[in-house]
């Protein structure tokens, strides 16, 4: 018999019935033990990917057989059986961890393909594996086996709690000597279920339900972040790409050369004085051989246009005209227009300003011109039209009228108006220009054109307002058969008194040669006389003009109030106090004394009608009052009795306290006429920056007419005191009242001797 045999028996024998109850409870205990952990392992099955330790093969353990048993959340497997070290304390062997066993959690762990990039900040790293003493705040839950991933989230991050759990490291041995030897030493301490899921067992919430329960990771404030920041992206990339658009200004060529389009082709400017300047854009055909004397063709036909890019670089010719010495000066091939502007874009469109500027229908160069400065400083585009003149501008006669059907004549120069316009029209916004924002600025004859315009139906669209600078207020009310009958000695002087043809065959001198002298007289400077000879250049054609302007503005009036037609087009009046003084007349006399003063009153026709004594109550004998009155009567009081009784429009007068620079300036009874007086031009001159402002009260008048004409150009409306008269001096004023035209009305003086253009 061996030794292990004689043992068996002896261990048999030895048995005693305290043993066997003691082997019972064993078993009992073994058997509970395994009924818990099939509890566990069926709580733990949806978490598959939880860790999760069991034993491959039954463990012989002193002769009993043990059941493979499940390490609880929280507990790493360990590689052998965990020995413990006398000299570390329970702490120490409880924080204690194998790598082996993180690697075998990891590979547990559900893989997350989401933000993988995230996990190699440092910041990120040290978040998920915190340092030897925050691991300290974990614990294990045995019964649910929970699952603490061994991590500490900064407060914010975390859930707020008044427990401090402390979880202890368990191995497979541990477990088993709790079993066999409960009183070892080794205790497992229960986990807090809300203090587990603030871990990382979070991470396998939903999005929504952690939303719910308030409980975030980082990588949910990472990816918050991210999306803001995208956002914040689209929505600068959107703003930035709805502003983007074609330059703000087209390129120059050589630093100094602007090219931009037309309705005819492209147009080259050139940068001079801090603007784009365009010359001599043509926008009509020559009014040359056949089409003399006919109505203006817009270039509406591309076979009537330029082939390449057409250099504007220079100034043109002015329309053939007589200038105010007698001169002759200019071409017949004119019907071109300047451009002025600041900017050539499509985006910030700027006011179009139309200078038209005559001194007389015959002819005289206006100093309506385009400024530089102005463009620049006022930010509007502006556009200054040839127009033809004298009898190439405006004969009528019944051989022209034979010729053509249907059957008129006259008016070509109105005709070359309406072509730029619609020019403008079409084509103004290649400059920076806007065709919806068009004001028509008239001086002196141009100003009696643009009167004209605005009761042609064809024109009402192609402008928005109208500024009309000391024009007449005689219109032509007779019938185109009696201004063909009026205008027989120009064919008698040409001597082609049958066949049109000859007159269009003519040079140009002898056109204007044939005229009468009495065609050029200018009496915008002289008192009226009985008898005195008056020619009306402007004529009611039958197409253009076919009723008197009263006529139609009454019409366009009514329409207006009816509602049958939109806004009547604003339209503003003015002129200067002293608009008759013109340096011709100055210089007639040396001393202008009162005797000489009275005595040219009473050769006139207020001296006729014994109004002597009565003008001189509201003008001094010395010349500066002569020149008031002949401005009374030829231009200012015909203005008044206009705008008061028919358009019910805004007039200013220009004092010449203001623009003369006050009444120290002005002239005296004994002397020479000084610079006090406003003559008539002032008012453009100032407008434009041509001005001569040498003293505070010039330049305060040059500031106040600027302010009342720009503001007008930007909104349509005065931004002087709303009444029907304003004084333009210093600053913008009322004008109570103009007694003296009162006077000159009530005596039938005004409006019938106004000046005639």
């Amino acid at each position: 018999m061996s030794t292990l045999d004689i043992n068996k028996i002896e261990n048999e024998e030895e048995k005693s019935p305290d043993k066997k109850q003691i082997e019972a409870e064993e078993k009992e205990m073994m058997l509970k033990t395994e009924a818990e952990n099939n509890e566990i392992n069926a709580e733990s099955k949806e978490g598959e990917g939880l860790v999760k330790a069991a034993l491959s093969a039954d463990v012989i353990e002193q002769g009993r057989e043990v059941k493979p048993k499940f390490i609880p959340i929280g507990a790493i497997k360990m590689p052998g059986f965990f020995t413990r070290n006398s000299d570390k304390t329970k702490e120490e062997e409880a924080i204690e961890k194998d790598p082996e066993n993180d690697k075998a959690d990891e590979s547990a762990k559900p893989k997350r393909n989401h933000f993988q990039f995230l996990h190699t900040c440092p910041f990120t790293k040290f978040l998920h594996h915190p340092t030897q003493n925050d691991k300290d705040d974990s614990n294990i839950d045995e019964k649910k086996g929970s699952r603490l991933f061994n991590v500490k989230y900064p407060k914010i991050f975390k859930k707020g709690s008044s427990k401090d759990p402390e979880a202890t490291l368990a191995s497979m041995e541990t477990l088993e000597d709790k079993l066999d030897t409960p009183n070892d030493g080794m205790e497992n301490v229960k986990l807090d279920p809300e203090e587990a899921v603030d871990g990382k067992v979070a991470t396998k919430l939903p999005l929504k339900e952690r939303i719910r329960q308030k409980k975030f990771i980082i990588d949910d404030i990472v990816v918050c972040c991210i999306v803001v920041l995208v956002l914040l992206a689209v929505i600068i990339g959107v703003i930035v790409g709805a502003r983007a658009g074609p330059p703000a200004e087209r390129p120059l060529r050589l630093g100094r050369y602007i090219t931009t389009i037309s309705s005819c082709g492209p147009v080259e400017g050139i940068l001079d004085e801090g603007v784009y300047k365009f010359y001599s854009i043509p926008y009509a055909l020559p009014p040359i051989e056949e089409k003399r004397f006919t109505y203006a063709t817009p270039l509406n036909n591309i076979s009537m246009c330029w082939n390449d890019t057409l250099q504007a670089h220079n100034p043109g010719p002015l329309c053939m005209q007589f200038l105010e010495n007698g001169t002759i000066t200019g071409e017949e091939d004119c019907l071109t227009l300047d451009v002025v502007t600041p900017h050539v874009r499509y985006d910030s469109q700027l006011p179009v300003v139309i200078l038209i500027g005559a001194n007389t229908l015959a002819g005289g160069i206006s100093p309506a011109q385009p400024s530089a400065l102005y463009a620049r400083t006022k930010e509007v585009v502006f556009v200054r039209p040839n127009f033809r003149l004298g009898p190439f501008g405006f004969l009528a006669l019944d051989i022209l009228s034979n010729s053509k059907y249907p059957q008129t004549s006259g008016n070509y120069g109105l005709s070359d108006l309406l072509a730029a316009l619609q020019w403008v029209n079409l084509n103004i916004q290649h400059f920076g220009g806007d065709p919806k924002s068009v004001t028509l600025l008239g001086h002196r004859a141009g100003a009696t054109l643009t009167a004209a315009l605005t009761t042609v139906t064809k024109a009402r669209k192609l402008y928005s307002r109208a500024w009309l600078s000391s024009g007449s207020v005689i219109f032509p009310g007779e019938p185109l058969e009696q201004s063909q009958k009026n205008n027989e000695l120009f064919k008698q002087n040409s001597k082609c008194l049958t066949d049109a043809d000859c007159l269009r065959r003519l040079p140009a001198p002898a056109i204007l040669t044939a005229m009468p002298d009495t065609w050029l007289g200018n009496d915008i400077g002289t008192l009226p006389k009985s008898g005195e000879i008056k020619h009306s250049w402007l004529v009611l054609d039958g197409d253009l003009l076919r009723l008197h302007a009263y006529e139609s503005w009454d019409i366009q009036k009514e329409a207006k109030e009816t509602g049958k037609e939109k806004a009547f087009k604003p339209i503003v009046f003015g002129t200067t106090q002293h608009s008759g003084h013109s340096e011709t007349l100055r210089m007639k006399h040396l001393n202008w004394t009162a005797e000489l003063v009275e005595k040219i009153i009473n050769d006139s026709v207020i001296g006729e009608k014994n109004l002597t004594k009565s003008v001189f109550k509201h003008f001094n004998k010395t010349y500066e009052g002569l020149v008031e009155l002949i401005s009374s009567v030829r231009t200012l009081c015909p203005l008044v009795s206009l705008s008061r009784l028919r358009l019910v429009a805004p007039l200013y007068v220009v004092m010449g306290s203001g623009a003369g620079g006050g009444s120290a300036r002005r002239a005296t009874a004994g002397g020479a006429a000084g610079s006090g007086l406003a003559a008539v031009d002032a008012d453009i001159e100032a407008i434009l920056g041509t001005f001569d402002s040498e003293v505070p009260e010039q330049r305060r008048f040059m500031s106040s007419m600027q302010q009342l004409f720009y503001y007008y150009v930007w909104h349509g409306t005065s931004p002087g005191p709303d009444t029907g008269l304003i004084a333009v001096g210093q600053d913008l004023l009322p004008l109570h009242g103009l007694p003296a035209c009162d006077l000159l009305i009530q005596e039938d003086i005004v409006p019938r001797y106004a000046h005639v253009d």
